[in-house]
């Protein structure tokens, strides 16, 4: 969810612009919060700082702020900040750690970055969503270009163009991109 469309539908209703933003971002911020705090509290815990986090967010947030692209970055910040808090309290407070060894979280592995995971999906959906605002033929040549790695000649029978013209609406189409991923808050 983007800042604009959270701030249009805040206008219609408060209570569901949150219900949508949450819905949006809960994931991602469980994740952040987990990663942090999965040595140091138990799941209950780590379900409230979630709560705590989308909190702080409906509490800071101004939608009259004229801000643009994606509030990834905003509710992220906040999310490691409120983690952070409660893993300092918690370790320097010699509260006990929690053991993790029922089975439930098995399936993660250790050297798993399940933050960088998520931050990398959420990039990756940005992009694709940008990439199909480009409109028929740029977003299929640069999906067949770059994704694919197919070459101008083969992008050309995919979208009945020659490959003189691929090459050039690529380069074009590259440009636009870079202009939209920019308005997102997305630099390359």
């Amino acid at each position: 969810m983007t800042h604009e469309e959270y701030r249009k539908k805040s206008l219609i209703s408060d209570e569901e612009a949150r219900r949508e933003l949450f819905g949006a971002y809960c994931g991602y911020v469980y994740t952040i919060v987990f990663n942090r705090l999965r040595s140091v509290a138990s799941r209950e815990d780590i379900e409230e700082c979630v709560c705590d986090v989308f909190t702080d967010v409906y509490r800071s947030y101004d939608p009259g702020y004229d801000i643009s692209g994606d509030m990834a970055g905003f509710i992220g910040t906040i999310a490691r900040r409120r983690a952070a808090d409660i893993y300092r309290r918690r370790t320097s407070s010699g509260a006990e750690s929690v053991s993790l060894d029922d089975g439930s979280f098995s399936e993660i592995a250790a050297d798993t970055d399940i933050e960088a995971e998520a931050e990398g999906k959420e990039l990756r959906s940005i992009i694709l969503d940008r990439i199909a605002e480009l409109g028929e033929p740029d977003s299929t040549i640069i999906i067949q270009k770059y994704y694919y790695g197919r070459s101008a000649k083969e992008i050309s029978e995919m979208v009945s163009l020659t490959p003189e013209n691929v090459r050039v609406r690529s380069g074009r189409a590259v440009r636009k991109l870079k202009e939209l991923l920019e308005k997102a808050g997305i630099s390359l």
